[in-house]
């Protein structure tokens, strides 16, 4: 603000006892929001229409020479009413009868809020102005100090003369410098917490401003408010404990989302346009409430300026929290501790409903219900009513939360059900009802099928992973992950359609199998990878080569002789296989005539994982249309074997899944023996 033109000097005298203006502001108003909300209150009650505060941001501020200031254009004072009035510490506004506008209720009483600033700074600057006359002073709490128990009158200078053009008629400025908090404020957070300080009536009366942005409260997206117009209040009277009834006013709304700031949240109680109460505050019933997770979404307004018209000082010096010991709070407390367990109830009740309807729009999700025996779909839905109390998912995950639930009760009969036909015991009635259900509870086997499917492919991922990381072909020691384990433990890698008869096996000793007499030193010495049956009953001979071995004419008339021994034996034409991660090693000529031969393939790693993944992607699909599939059996011990090794990181057989030979495949002997 501009310097004085003229001035005149002028003394004011403050008696005081002690330490007690330090005592009184530093003790009382430690919080800076709480501070500058109380020298707020002062402005409303000075009559002002505008009240503009201005705090430094975080990238100047400094302690030691930064500055707040709040100008309001209040009624101001005149030099003896500051001596007469402002610096009577103790003195009841009300009491005096000297509001500044009849139609306001006077928020001061205890006649101590000018000392807040002390609680946030060491020195205050006063200037305030009324008629053509500004009167400036500072308080300085160093000099206003006493010793202990010693009463005495502080000198304080002032000066007063024509305020500067650019002020109005009348107003008040309070400077607070030295300031006592080395962080600076956060600002963001200073608006919210002047929104909520001062009722919805007090802020459509003055305009309260913070570095020029008027404070409002956050919008919040609201699913309901009561009563439904914004602006608007419920009514209510509280028979008091005087016999008096005490008018109430308030309202409440539900946040679509958890509400970040706790100032938002809960109940302000306001008394006189001011806050008596701190938000969030649910009248302590908050842990023993139903519905209590709503706390974070609920938020709401109480009005009950009968708590400040007694002779009793039922609300704390800082505004912070009501006497709710006091005998003429208690009628007021019994009607706020039922308000709040009413409205967290009715925020959980339609939280559940809204939550259910939305997750069964989901058409897969409400068919899937749809085909639980009756129990289970009333226990599900309940569930569903439930997760819609999670707190901060998306819609996305919540879906996802509530297809995890419902495959749980979908699978929770298939893995308990020998312990429920075990409880029956020999009740036979109990045995058929429990037997009537398993007839019904078709969807599971389909669902079984496809965790099964989803297993495959994430098989699959490890498959192509181990492929780029050039993995080893076999084990060159315990617990190592290799290709050749996972393809036996998986051999539908190869392909979903074949069925694999066996794995690593001498020559010799095949043909000895198949009762081949005329046996050669060489066989003994050959060795495939693996023997298969195709779709179309071909014996299929694979040999499989490390991702990044590189592979010549020598591999190619390997298999050959492989093939070339067992076609002579088994009497009939065998296919060829050969898997690599790289292309061929020989001249263009042999790589061209591979690629007509009908007796073989040379196949990549590469390829064959994609056609791996294709086939369960579109098997997947049609599973989760719910088509039910025979081999459902043999699916069980998969989802078992799949989970371990997923868990545990590695293919790795061990010995005793090695003697059990091959795991499960889709084409059984018997299968093609049926065809």
């Amino acid at each position: 603000m501009s310097t004085l033109t003229t001035r005149k000097a002028r003394q004011f005298s403050l008696r005081v006892l002690g330490r007690t203006l330090e005592h009184l502001g530093v003790q009382t108003y430690k919080r800076r929001d709480t501070a500058i909300a109380e020298l707020v209150a002062n402005c409303w009650d000075a009559g002002a229409e505008n009240v503009s505060i201005t705090v430094p941001d975080e990238s100047s501020y400094d302690f030691r020479t930064s500055r707040i200031t709040i100008r309001d254009d209040g009624c101001g004072m005149a030099e003896d009413e500051v001596q007469n009035a402002y610096l009577v510490i103790g003195r009841d506004r009300r009491k005096s009868g000297s509001a500044a506008i009849e139609s306001r209720k006077v928020m001061g009483r205890k006649g101590i809020g000018k000392l807040a600033g002390f609680g946030i700074a060491s020195r205050m600057v006063v200037r305030t102005w009324r008629n053509g006359a500004l009167t400036e002073f500072t308080l300085n709490v160093d000099d206003l100090n006493k010793p202990d128990n010693e009463v005495g009158n502080v000198a304080i200078d002032a000066s007063v003369g024509r305020p500067p053009a650019d002020l109005g008629e009348h107003g008040t400025e309070l400077e607070l410098n030295t300031l006592k908090h080395l962080t600076p404020l956060d600002i963001a957070g200073l608006r919210d917490a002047l929104a909520r300080r001062f009722s919805r009536t007090a802020r459509g009366e003055m305009t309260i401003l913070v570095n020029d942005l008027r404070i409002q409260e956050p919008p919040l997206e609201m699913t309901d408010r009561f009563p439904g117009e914004a602006d608007t209040y419920l009514k209510d009277e509280i028979q008091l404990a005087d016999g008096r009834n005490g008018q109430v006013r308030y309202y409440y709304g539900f946040a679509k989302k958890p509400i970040r700031s706790r100032e938002l949240r809960g109940f302000t109680i306001y008394v006189h346009e001011k806050t008596a109460q701190a938000p969030p505050f649910f009248f302590d019933v908050e842990a023993t409430a139903t519905g209590q997770h709503g706390t974070k979404y609920v938020t709401g307004a109480i009005e009950v300026d009968f708590l400040d018209d007694g002779p009793t000082d039922l609300i704390s010096t800082d505004r912070q929290e009501i006497d709710w010991e006091a005998d003429e709070v208690q009628p007021f407390k019994k009607w706020g501790d039922e308000l709040s367990r009413r409205v967290l109830r009715d925020w959980r009740d339609r939280k559940e409903q809204r939550a259910e309807a939305w997750i069964l729009e989901a058409t897969d999700i409400r068919r899937r219900i749809e085909a639980l025996d009756s129990p289970s779909q009333k226990q599900v839905k309940r569930f569903l009513r439930t997760l819609g109390r999670v707190e901060g998912d998306s819609e996305e995950s919540v879906r996802s939360l509530a297809d995890s639930l419902v495959q749980a009760y979908e699978f929770r009969h298939f893995h308990d059900v020998v312990q429920e036909i075990e409880a029956t015991d020999d009740d036979p009635e109990s045995l058929r009802i429990l037997l009537k259900h398993l007839r019904e509870w078709q969807v599971l086997e389909s669902r079984a099928i496809l965790e099964v499917v989803r297993g495959r492919l994430e098989i699959v991922d490890k498959f192509r992973t181990m492929i780029a990381d050039d993995a080893p072909e076999t084990a060159p020691r315990v617990g190592d992950d290799n290709i050749h384990d996972l393809l036996a433990g998986y051999p539908w890698l190869l392909n979903p359609e074949w069925q694999i008869l066996a794995e690593e096996k001498a020559i010799s000793t095949q043909l000895r199998e198949w009762t081949f007499t005329e046996i050669e030193d060489e066989d003994s010495r050959l060795r495939y990878d693996y023997l298969a049956l195709s779709d179309d009953h071909r014996l299929v001979v694979v040999d499989i080569k490390r991702p990044g071995i590189a592979v010549g004419l020598d591999e190619l008339q390997r298999l050959e002789r492989y093939k070339e021994r067992l076609a002579r034996a088994e009497g009939r034409n065998l296919h060829m296989l050969l898997v690599c991660g790289v292309e061929l090693n020989v001249t263009p000529g042999t790589r061209e005539t591979w690629k007509e031969r009908k007796d073989g393939e040379i196949l990549l790693w590469s390829r064959l994982c994609d056609r791996a993944k294709a086939h369960y992607e579109q098997y997947r699909a049609i599973l989760e249309r719910h088509i039910t599939d025979p081999s459902f059996a043999r699916k069980t011990e998969e989802v078992r074997q799949t989970r371990h090794v997923l868990e545990s990181g590695t293919s790795y057989r061990g010995r005793e899944a090695r003697a059990r030979g091959l795991g499960p495949q889709d084409i059984t002997l018997e299968d093609d023996t049926k065809a």
